[in-house]
């Protein structure tokens, strides 16, 4: 692809904090964990290789002074220096204190900025592979984009901007992303100053307890993983921190503003939205009620194109300036973000069975909280800074917070999923119809059984909410129906159907005219492993 000659306004914001303030990393990245025999590093070099000339984030970096820098490209990094191996003595212990220390070892400071790590010997069967990179080079739906190009087996999803935006909803977004850089005079008490030295800690809890509590009430995982994070801080603060409790905490969530044709654009696509969290509420169902309000602006589509459009339009020095605000201490705040991987990863034919996240902290910031929802669990990763009193205690608080959320009645928790590496059955071979009867049965089935989604409010009338069909539930149906039938219907296509019937009405007739196509029909779009991993 061809790389835009001029970084975006994060971009040079990140570049720029980081040549001012260089002792703060900036690291961001995934540990994968596999099932399998290690690889030999050689090996694992050379797939890598394999995928340099398709993977710009792999070999381009910003290079120049602050707001000045421009993208260079260095198409042949050294991987003798970017993929290397560790041995780690048996144990999880032993693997753990690996990870927390490879998560803070300085990134390669030549060329492209990351790199990636082999840890064996913990466990029998069982490896990691850790891939770092810089925020400057990646953000969230980029670095899951460069996963799903080495270890994946299907595209990046990216957002669909086509929506109207009106001046009026310019303004507001502008007025939001101002009104989140506010004073809140939450973390900048004279007592207990911020030192910068950071903790990491790591959370996993079953992604289902956070998805149906929210589906049923209007919301997404998003919304569970937010609703229980203010309940752990409600938990904390109470017993280590008084300031600011009155009201909801401010805090700032990432959006991911990329479009389809920039999957493989390296670099930053995402902005900040205001999204406060509602610690003060004292119970888990007005928590969960309030953070589906505050979240529901920021997942318009068309306050989407107007973020894009306002990224597009700032000058990198005003786009600058308001993230520097942020990092004052009075107007200190959390930064949340969460991302789904629905697809399976594997090396080789090894699957991944967990992804575990971890994040950076800008200075004078209280915490920087990211989750990754994959093959059934959320890891959740806390970037703490180490000067405030008993903040260790967040993990366990945010799993003790979990188990308060409401569930729906009579819900069960869904079978343990299928092994990564299973295969849908696609269209047969030699004919234009499919294995698979379009019908309300199918549609139905695949939202109770790969999105996990509760069977009785699924009903032919009901509307996408009172069924409990989120944006995930879409996604997942998207993509099974793609694995099964060979038919892609986008995300935003299936959200635009009103109710269950509609969706059924849509892929039936899409399916039709992909049987009838004289391009399709025939062919067979089974891939391997191309089971969607409910969130």
């Amino acid at each position: 692809m061809r790389v835009p000659l001029r970084p975006t306004p994060m971009d040079l914001t990140m570049h720029h904090m980081a040549q001012t303030h260089p002792s703060i990393a900036q690291t961001i990245g995934v540990i994968l964990h596999l099932e399998g025999t290690p690889p030999p590093i050689g090996e694992l070099r050379g797939h890598i290789a394999s995928h340099l000339e398709h993977e710009p984030r792999l070999t381009h970096y910003l290079h120049g002074p602050g707001l000045k820098a421009r993208w260079h490209h260095d198409p042949a990094p050294d991987l003798n220096k970017r993929v290397r191996e560790q041995h780690v003595t048996p144990g999880d212990e032993s693997l753990g204190t690996a990870l927390t220390s490879l998560v803070s070892r300085p990134l390669p400071d030549m060329g492209p900025l990351w790199d990636v790590w082999l840890l064996s010997g913990y466990a029998p069967g069982r490896y990691v592979i850790c891939y770092r990179a810089h925020h400057s080079t990646q953000d969230g739906m980029g670095l899951i984009g460069t996963l799903i190009t080495l270890f994946g087996t299907g595209p990046t999803l990216t957002a669909d901007l086509r929506a109207p935006a009106g001046a009026g909803t310019h303004l507001d977004t502008a007025r939001g992303m101002i009104a989140a850089s506010a004073a809140n005079g939450v973390w900048n008490d004279a007592a207990r100053p911020l030192t910068g030295e950071r903790d990491v800690n790591w959370a996993h809890v079953p992604t289902q307890l956070l998805r149906a509590a929210a589906t049923v009430r209007g919301g997404d995982t998003n919304d569970g993983f937010l609703a229980t994070l203010s309940g752990a801080l409600r938990a904390w603060s109470s017993s280590y921190w008084g300031r600011g409790t009155g009201g909801p905490l401010p805090a700032v969530t990432l959006v991911n503003l990329r479009r389809a044709q920039e999957r493989d654009r390296p670099g930053n696509l995402c902005t900040f939205a205001s999204a406060p969290l509602p610690w003060h509420e004292p119970s888990a169902e007005s928590r969960l009620d309030h953070v589906i309000a505050a979240t529901r602006a920021a997942k318009d589509p068309a306050r989407h194109k107007a973020m894009r459009s306002l990224m597009d339009l700032t000058p990198a020095r005003a786009f600058h300036a308001l993230a520097t605000r942020l990092t004052t201490p009075e107007r200190a705040t959390i930064t949340t973000s969460h991302i789904a991987i629905h697809r399976p990863l594997r090396y080789e034919q090894d699957p991944v069975t967990r992804v575990q996240p971890f994040n950076w902290l800008p200075r004078n910031q209280p915490a920087s909280v990211v989750a990754c929802s994959y093959n059934g669990t959320t890891s959740v990763c806390f970037v703490t800074d180490a000067a405030l009193p008993g903040i260790r205690r967040l993990p366990s608080l945010f799993q003790d917070a979990l188990e308060e959320l409401p569930q729906p009645e009579g819900h069960l928790m869904p079978i343990q999923p299928a092994d990564v590496g299973a295969t849908l059955q696609g269209p047969p071979v030699g004919n234009g119809e499919s294995a698979d009867t379009v019908d309300f049965a199918l549609i139905k089935n695949i939202l109770v059984d790969q999105a996990a989604l509760p069977a009785a409010p699924i009903t032919p009338h009901a509307t996408q909410a009172q069924a409990g069909i989120d944006s995930m539930a879409v996604t997942v149906l998207s993509m099974t129906l793609e694995d099964r039938l060979g038919v892609l219907i986008t995300e935003h296509d299936l959200a635009t159907a009103p109710t269950v019937t509609a969706v059924v009405d849509l892929v039936s007739q899409r399916a039709a005219a992909h049987a009838q196509s004289p391009t399709t029909a025939g062919d067979s779009t089974a891939e391997a492993g191309g089971l969607a991993i409910p969130e």
